[in-house]
């Protein structure tokens, strides 16, 4: 089976629980989306912060372009936010990590060109911009089946994967709980 299947089968059930938490927001609601945001910062700077230091650009050449931190800390701080308390990232060490790591912030930017669309023309959108999208997730994709190519290293990328999108829970439960309620 091609890596990404393989990991994108291995990490369903975890995408539909990230999903079915931030569904509860209404974007179009300024406070909404700042809850949003400050969420998505407690889990994508660590990991990405975790990406950097596990030398993501070896594997992925043009990981510096596809950072996404700098652009979410402006979004917040337009929204007079600063980032919260960091979700602590799973061990990112190794091709496998730093690809199962890569799928799940990549794969979210195709969410975010949809949320974007919902967001009122007032709010700092920088974070879900989508620029070069189709053409990166294609070269994230080949990178994929190109490295992922043994079963320990298929099941090593999804264990990240998979601790990767329990970031993003545990971080949406922490902002979002009791302010949803």
């Amino acid at each position: 089976m091609k890596a990404r299947l393989a990991l994108k089968a291995a990490t369903e059930g975890d995408h539909e629980r990230v999903d079915r938490l931030f569904s509860a927001l209404d974007l179009a609601e300024m406070d909404d989306y700042r809850l949003f945001l400050a969420a998505q910062a407690s889990a994508h700077l660590p990991i990405e912060a975790a990406l950097d230091a596990a030398g993501a650009e070896r594997i992925v050449p043009d990981w510096p372009e596809r950072r996404r931190a700098g652009p979410l800390r402006l979004d917040l701080g337009d929204l007079g936010l600063q980032a919260p308390t960091p979700v602590a990232p799973p061990p990112i060490e190794d091709t496998a990590s730093i690809l199962g790591a890569m799928y799940v912030l990549e794969g979210s930017r195709l969410g975010g060109n949809l949320l974007k669309r919902s967001l009122p023309d007032i709010a700092p959108c920088r974070f879900l911009d989508t620029t070069e999208l189709s053409r990166s997730w294609r070269k994230l994709l080949e990178l994929l089946d190109h490295f992922l190519y043994e079963t320990a290293q298929i099941e090593s990328a999804a264990r990240t994967a998979r601790q990767v999108f329990q970031c993003f829970e545990v971080g949406g439960h922490r902002i979002l709980d009791g302010r949803l309620a």
